[in-house]
This record gives C-alpha cells, structure tokens and sequence, in this order.
C-alpha cells in the first residue's frame, strides 16, 4: 500500500497531463495532493517504486480512473474499486514480488485488514462484474 498509491497517482497523473493536457496544479486538485507531489511523479522522484506502466491491464484501468475523473462519471467508491482492482491484480501477477517489495509490519496488516473483504468478494464474482461494468462504460464511449 505504501508503495502502491503513489504509484498509482503518479501514472493517473501522468496520464491526466498526456493525454488531457492538463496543468499540474489541475491534477493536484482533482487527486488531492499538492503540485509539488505532481512535479515529483513527473520527475520519477515519487511513486516511482513499482512500474505500473508495462501492464496492460493496469494501463486500462488507469485510463478508466483518468477518463473518470474528466467526465466526472466515476464515483469516489467507484475510484476505490478500480484501485482495489489494480492492488488485486498486481498481487496475483506477482509484480510486487518481481519489484522486490517485501510488504511487512504495519503495511502487511493494513493490506490483509483491507483485503481480506475484497479478495472473496472479487473471487465470488460480483464484484468481478462490477469491476467490469466500470471498465466496460469507458469503452463504449470510444
């Protein structure tokens, strides 16, 4: 988790400055972090630790948060999910290990505390499809 959101931030705000040309202090407001958080993502100097970029599926799921947060059609739960959706994939891929993140102490807690609700729900298949609703609702509009 401690590597994992500022990964996450830095690729949505990568993608909200490429692709939507927006401005940093923009995107400061719309992820909530300061502009100088911005500037460091774009540096490399932050959120930098997992390289979320070379997987496909994480890029699609990225794209639906950055499109979401310009059209406005994403709730904040909505938001939550699809970032619970990226730490479950990474997870299960492996990536984390493969980026030598060991997750210990009060990090390792806080992800079994949050993902011990998410994991069977996920596995059930109702949240499965949720997930794929959200991601499915960007790729209609194109």
């Amino acid at each position: 988790m401690k590597t994992l959101i500022p990964s996450v931030r830095a690729f949505v705000a990568k993608e909200l400055i490429n692709k939507y040309s927006l401005r940093q202090v923009d995107v400061a407001r719309m992820l909530g972090v300061t502009q100088a958080a911005i500037s460091q993502y774009l540096r490399g100097a932050r959120g930098n630790i997992i390289n979320l970029q070379e997987d496909e599926d994480v890029k699609k799921i990225v794209n639906r948060i950055a499109e979401g947060l310009i059209n406005g059609d994403l709730s904040k739960r909505d938001i939550s999910l699809l970032i619970c959706e990226i730490c479950y994939r990474i997870r299960k891929k492996g990536i984390y290990c493969s980026a030598g993140i060991k997750i210990q102490g009060k990090y390792a807690e806080v992800a079994d505390l949050m993902c011990i609700d998410y994991d069977p729900l996920r596995r059930s298949g109702e949240l499965k499809e949720t997930i794929e609703k959200l991601l499915k609702d960007s790729r209609e509009d194109e």
